[in-house]
């Protein structure tokens, strides 16, 4: 019997040793004589060890398997190439077959009997090689997902395909977003493909259903008859309970019924976008397409107040106004999914922003904000948002306690000491401020918080102590004394002066005289 010598070329080690354990492949005169992670190790190994065949898988690190097949076109074009590739990868298999791939094969689907077919009909000398992607489109499954995401329309060809397929009346669909789940889990797009099928056809294997998988999404049709519907719904119920039991992050949305096989693209979109919303439902994992709400509702964010209150370093009442929003939106749906999670990010961008004058260590370090927006991005309910947002904002008010009960104490004393050295000077808050590395605002409101005294009130009222002495005890003028203390204007000064003491400086200075 002929041997045909095999490598198997895929990143993930789990697929390679099942393919190489799932049948006794010299039995059927095939031997397999390498595997490979990526196409860099595999064409370091072509030269030893000579294979007929190579099966490649298509997405890889380091070298994918579009330039494994350039190079081996190029420097052993004698090499037979079987691709193997996920559902959602029916756009790059097309890609890859234009530089002369032999055949395929859909990793979920793998089976034995496929692949002993396809590696003698590939190493036959009169095999033809096959140039175009046609028999990929025998697939139900690729026929929808090519049209869901890029054809106009059926061919007349393919719908009657379709048809055949499914001869039913009615058709439901259940579609989840998957964009999330690759960062959530170790699990490959083959094993999530695999998985999905086996329960797909543990609930449904008694009517007629197509699995589609496209690249961010999933979608389940579901082919019966009007008096099947009741059966079908606790079905389906029975179907996404067993995903979640792996997968809790997919969340499901159930379409109304469909009455023609041209409405399903339709479908398909509408509930795409809808998919968006199902963040809402934090407690539940399949949703009725009639619970999403599709007409737009803008709720306004008091984002000046929210500013404010920061600025003024009352975090409840920030925490209030974010509160209130969520409160809003959640009973709205106003914002899709990706909208929601841009605000939040900006909302923490703002605290980090308007905090920096207190050099928390939070507020100097981009890394920790990137941390908190990677929270955000794999977050899948709006309550895990909110605890997101919540932690972070407990988090930027136990960082300012600690803050405060480090520094508040000798800031205090640090201040108080300046304005006493420098009560003559022209004493500009702002310049205060900068000096103490502060927020003008800020420092006003930490003056008054911890002395229960306004700060210029406090620096004219020492001036004025000052005066008082030069005023009882000096001859200079009131001009003199006026600059002496830190007043340009002598004017201003007698004004300030009779604020505090009830009398103008030269009525002060007679009642003091012997």
């Amino acid at each position: 019997m002929t041997s045909y010598r095999i490598m198997i070329v895929d990143d993930e080690a789990i697929f390679r040793t099942g393919l190489t354990h799932l049948h006794d492949w010299g039995k059927e005169g095939i031997e397999v004589v390498a595997q490979a992670a990526n196409g860099m190790e595999a064409l370091e190994l072509i030269d030893k060890v000579h294979p007929h065949v190579v099966i490649t898988d298509i997405m890889m690190p380091i070298m994918d398997g579009i330039d494994l097949v350039k190079n081996l076109r190029k420097h052993h074009p004698s090499i037979k190439i079987i691709i193997l590739s996920s559902y959602s990868e029916f756009e790059l298999v097309r890609e890859v077959f234009k530089y002369g791939v032999d055949d395929y094969l859909l990793k979920p689907k793998v089976t034995a009997e496929e692949l002993v077919t396809i590696i003698h009909n590939s190493c036959e000398p009169s095999a033809i090689k096959r140039e175009q992607i046609v028999p990929l489109l025998k697939e139900p499954a690729i026929i929808i997902g090519q049209w869901f995401e890029q054809e106009d329309q059926l061919s007349e060809e393919d719908k009657q395909q379709l048809s055949s397929y499914l001869p039913s009346s009615q058709f439901t669909m259940l579609v989840t977003s998957t964009a999330v789940l690759q960062s959530l889990t170790n699990n490959s797009q083959y094993e999530l493909e695999q998985f999905i099928l086996d329960k797909c056809y543990e609930q449904f294997h008694t009517i007629s259903y197509v699995s589609i998988f496209t690249k961010h999404h999933i979608a389940i049709i579901i082919n019966h008859e009007p008096e099947e519907e009741l059966d079908l719904k606790s079905i389906m119920i029975q179907f996404v309970k067993k995903v979640n039991e792996r997968y809790t992050q997919l969340k499901f949305l159930h379409s109304n019924t469909v009455f023609s096989i041209d409405l399903l693209k339709e479908k398909y979109t509408l509930l795409q976008e809808l998919q968006s919303k199902v963040i809402y439902f934090s407690s539940r994992s399949m949703m009725l397409e009639n619970e999403i709400k599709q007409n737009p509702v803008e709720v306004t964010f008091e984002h000046e107040a929210f500013v404010n209150a920061l600025k003024w370093l009352t975090f409840n009442q920030a925490k209030e106004h974010l509160d209130l929003y969520f409160i809003e939106v959640k009973k709205t749906q106003a914002l899709d999914e990706y909208s929601l999670k841009r605000f939040i990010q900006h909302i923490i961008y703002t605290v980090m922003s308007n905090l920096e004058h207190l050099k928390l260590p939070f507020t100097e370090q981009s890394s920790e904000k990137l941390i908190w927006f990677k929270k955000i991005d794999l977050a899948t309910t709006i309550d895990e948002l909110e605890e997101v947002m919540a932690l972070f904002m407990q988090m930027v008010q136990d960082q300012f306690n600690e803050h405060n009960e480090h520094n508040e104490v000798n800031l205090l004393n640090q201040i108080i000491d300046h304005i006493h050295a420098n009560y003559d000077q022209d004493i500009s808050l702002s310049e205060l401020a900068d000096k103490f590395h502060m927020n003008y605002s800020y420092l006003s409101w930490y003056f008054k918080h911890r002395t229960n005294e306004n700060l210029t009130a406090y620096i004219n009222k020492l001036r004025i102590e000052k005066a008082k002495e030069l005023l009882k005890y000096n001859d200079e003028t009131i001009s003199q004394i006026s600059m002496k203390i830190g007043f340009s204007e002598h004017n201003y000064f007698s004004k300030v002066f009779k604020k505090f003491t009830g009398m103008t400086p030269v009525e002060y200075r007679n009642s003091h005289l012997k």
